[in-house]
């Protein structure tokens, strides 16, 4: 009860500071936000909608309404009103501390709702099966992305922002955004885990007294596996490696197939359940060999939540495995995309 207590005190303490930290950025003494010109809004897309001048723009065909908005038409006079250089620097950060919040937002759902699951699964035998939890995962994916695609691009992941930096770097994402998303994803994935832990901490406790387990001992993975993934003989670091990087390459495939702004698809509004569908799928092909992680956020937050409820170095176990085979898988299965796949759609029909 104690620590209960205590993690809750801190989790409050955390994000009141954080968020009175976040307002006195944005309404500094004596700055005030000017309004976004109409240019600025196409540099916030979200990744899982279409804009045809977004769409122009990534391809080189720029229209002269285009040119004109970005001041690339030398015939264009200067507005005196447009925005200053610190405004727009402003307006910058004001954005990004948003995509900021919808990331660390998504991955707490993301996290909390398939942790809890594989939680129930172990600690309770409620969920009965590995595709009854994959079916919630599914769940998971969907609710996060369609909850803040709007705002972030719906990343979730490190792997896959790093990927989006590499193959499809653009004006509303790039590399100077992936530091920033990363750490709101660990973010999300430490408090959904915590969460997961306040809520299910008994439940644990008389899961690891029935079966005379010990967090800090080789026999705490047992109980750890609820929080990060963790694999066991016999497979092997290769053979985990490989899962790894072959479900993350798969997943960021679809991703990057999906959200390219020549495939169809993407209009439907269908995107959102067809990516969830295949997290699904390959949690209950590969989740046996590694429980599927896919997600260096996802798996690396539990594990510190893991570590300061008592697993101690049992927590962090292969880690590695899980942060650099899912970036890997990535970086490739998007190049696959846009690289090979729509390799030619930048020219004219």
């Amino acid at each position: 009860m104690k620590i209960q207590l205590a993690w809750t005190i801190i989790a409050v303490s955390t994000c009141t500071v954080a968020s009175d930290a976040l307002s006195s950025f944005v309404n500094r003494p004596g700055r005030r936000l000017a309004k976004a010109s109409s240019a600025s809004s196409t540099d916030n897309l979200p990744l899982y909608s279409v804009n045809p001048k977004a769409e122009n723009d990534i391809y080189g065909k720029f229209s002269p309404e285009i040119m004109s908005l970005r001041g690339g038409d030398a015939s264009v006079s200067v507005d005196s009103s447009a925005p200053s250089p610190s405004s727009r620097s402003l307006s910058w950060n004001k954005n990004l501390g948003r995509e900021m919040l919808a990331e660390l937002i998504g991955t707490f759902l993301l996290v909390f709702i398939g942790t809890a699951s594989v939680s129930s699964s172990i600690f309770t035998d409620s969920l009965l099966g590995l595709f009854q939890v994959a079916s919630v995962w599914i769940i998971a994916v969907t609710i996060a992305i369609c909850a803040t695609a709007s705002i972030s691009g719906a990343h979730l992941n490190p792997a896959i922002s790093i990927a989006f930096a590499i193959v499809r770097p653009s004006k509303s994402f790039n590399w100077r955004k992936v530091i920033p998303y990363s750490i709101s994803q660990l973010g999300g994935a430490i408090l959904g885990s915590w969460l997961n832990l306040v809520l299910y901490s008994s439940t644990i406790a008389a899961f690891e007294t029935k079966n005379g387990i010990i967090r800090s001992g080789v026999s705490g993975l047992a109980s750890a596996r609820a929080f990060g993934e963790y694999f066991v003989s016999p497979v092997t670091t290769v053979t985990a490696f490989l899962a790894e990087s072959i479900g993350t390459c798969i997943l960021a495939f679809v991703i990057f197939a999906l959200t390219h702004p020549k495939n169809d698809t993407m209009k439907s509004g269908f995107v959102p359940p067809l990516i969830g569908l295949t997290v699904g799928a390959l949690i209950s092909i590969i989740a046996p060999l590694t429980q599927a992680g896919f997600n260096p956020a996802r798996d690396f937050g539990p594990r510190i939540v893991a570590w300061f409820a008592g697993w101690k170095t049992v927590a962090f176990t292969s880690s590695w495995v899980y942060i650099i085979a899912p970036i890997v898988g990535a970086s490739i299965g998007a190049a696959l995309v846009d690289r090979v796949l729509y390799a030619d759609d930048g020219t004219e029909d």
